[in-house]
């Protein structure tokens, strides 16, 4: 707490100054005076949280200082100290709302809890001040917080920001999903610009960690007018042309702030629209009402394609069908939920011909991967998941083209399938029947490597391809790639490619 004591006494004042610190270390004395014209300079250059003042001073009198200070609108709470318990001063100082008259001699006991009561006091008004601060009113509206919303004085919030909770908002929202870490100070820099260039509306602009988006509410100025058109023929384009073609672009509207939850929850669902729209669109419910569907047709013979491929073990041709399955969808305007549940569907009917034929258990990490494509709304994260299914299957076009024998191509086909769980020769050599020694040697023998240098030289692709394709982090993708410790995964990297993960992502991109 900041403090200035105005006493014409210098043993008191100065008495008073060393008694403050005594009481509380964090109090701070920032200025002192001896007559209330230097006071009043003082006070309204510092703009202290509180003033120890005395009445009958020279030049000035602590009251007329006090008015004075009121009168101008100047800040600050103020103990009195006097020697004269007469009526009027009293009354005098009360209609000029200070926190405190004490008599002289000051008794330590009262000092201590009238300089309580304005901590307190101050205390409770940071926390007024920060409930109806703009962010945390829209914050408390998103949220739907019951508790709070009750103390959310819109007669308040209207007087200081010039808008209500109960009238109409429009959200606008830009999902950066990976790249929300690499873009988000980009991304709210540019649509602070936005607003700050606009006189049409008011707005805020709030960070989303676990949405991964950044969300602008807008509050129009004039007639209420919607800026839906305005964002959607300029803004959208600048923020495009600076961010690139993976951030997803929404509109919604509510009639007052206070069902901004529901609105929200509806722009959370349409983001798969994105699936289908052209890069850059601005998704709205208007939008999609507008969408004329077409009924999608499967393609069966993309199906008996790939069956034929897996029974056949030929990865490349069941990588074919489904970029096939890619360029179908491209020719017409389907819905989005259609085209991942037909995406879906050929998942399945590949993993069962395939686990038909070998019996593999592998059900749990085919149905994280369509749980995946499920949650998709860029095309980005479609490719990924059916990336990471077809590495489930025991197979790859380099068995087709490996001479070695049966054992080594299966530790090899092991490898690939349970690198990122740092899978070890041991357990290698357990599912194979046969010992460590032996596959050790045999792989050895059959491929110039060791198992040790043949896993780390997989897993370091891996990671190459993941800095190229990705923007994952570090530590996710050492988790990905069986590392328990990202700086030994680092390690490991520049040893093998002579620099650093984010040097190659840079020399990269």
């Amino acid at each position: 707490m900041r403090i200035v004591v105005v006493e014409d006494e210098a043993p008191i004042r100065e008495g008073m100054v060393k008694l403050l610190s005594k009481i509380n270390a964090d109090y701070e004395v920032v200025g002192k005076a001896e007559d209330g014209e230097k006071g009043y300079q003082i006070i309204k250059e510092l703009e202290p949280d509180l003033v120890i003042m005395d009445i009958r001073m020279p030049k000035m009198d602590g009251l007329k200082m006090l008015k004075k200070l009121r009168d101008e609108q100047v800040k600050c709470r103020a103990i009195v100290l006097s020697a004269y318990s007469d009526f009027e001063y009293a009354q005098e100082a009360i209609s000029l709302k200070i926190e405190n008259y004490l008599l002289k001699p000051i008794k330590i006991p009262e000092l201590k809890r009238a300089l309580k009561q304005v901590e307190e006091s101050i205390s409770q008004e940071k926390d007024e001040k920060q409930m109806l601060s703009l962010e945390n009113v829209i914050l408390t509206c998103m949220y739907g917080q019951q508790n709070n919303l009750e103390q959310l004085n819109d007669e308040v919030i209207k007087e200081k920001y010039g808008i209500s909770i109960n009238e109409p908002a429009e959200f606008f929202v830009l999902w950066l999903g990976d790249g929300y870490d690499k873009q988000k100070e980009e991304a709210r820099e540019l649509l602070e610009s936005v607003a700050n260039h606009s006189m049409e509306f008011q707005s805020s602009v709030l960070e989303y960690e676990s949405g991964k988006l950044l969300l602008m509410v807008i509050f129009s100025n004039s007639d209420k007018k919607s800026q839906k058109e305005y964002f959607q023929k300029s803004v959208v384009p600048m923020l495009s042309s600076h961010l690139g073609k993976d951030v997803i672009y929404l509109w919604g509207c509510a009639d007052t702030l206070l069902k901004m939850p529901d609105v929200l929850e509806e722009m959370k669902i349409q983001r798969e629209w994105n699936l289908v729209v052209p890069p850059a669109t601005l998704i709205s419910s208007e939008l999609i009402e507008a969408q004329h569907p077409t009924i999608l047709k499967y393609q069966m013979e993309i199906e008996e394609a790939a069956k034929y491929a897996v029974r056949m073990g030929n990865q490349k041709e069941l990588e074919d069908s489904f970029r096939k399955l890619y360029e179908y969808y491209k020719e017409e305007s389907y819905s989005p939920a259609d085209v991942k549940k037909l995406i879906i569907h050929l998942c399945w009917v590949v993993f069962h011909t395939y686990k038909e034929q070998t019996h593999e258990e592998i059900d749990l990490e085919v149905q994280g991967v369509l749980q995946r494509i499920a949650e998709a709304v860029v095309w980005k994260q479609i490719k990924l998941a059916i990336s990471d299914f077809l590495q489930l299957f025991n197979y790859s076009q380099e068995d087709t083209e490996d001479s070695s024998s049966t054992l080594v191509k299966k530790a090899k086909q092991l490898i690939r399938k349970y690198y990122s769980q740092g899978i070890t020769l041991e357990e290698i050599a357990d599912k194979l029947y046969v010992s460590e020694e032996y596959l050790s040697a045999q792989f050895k023998k059959e491929t110039g490597a060791t198992f040790s240098e043949t896993i780390r030289s997989y897993r370091i692709e891996k990671i190459k391809e993941l800095l190229l394709t990705t923007h994952l982090k570090l530590n996710q993708i050492a988790e990905l790639t069986g590392y328990s410790d990202p700086k030994y995964m680092s390690k490991v990297f520049k040893e093998e490619v002579g620099m650093l993960p984010n040097e190659f992502r840079k020399s990269i991109h």
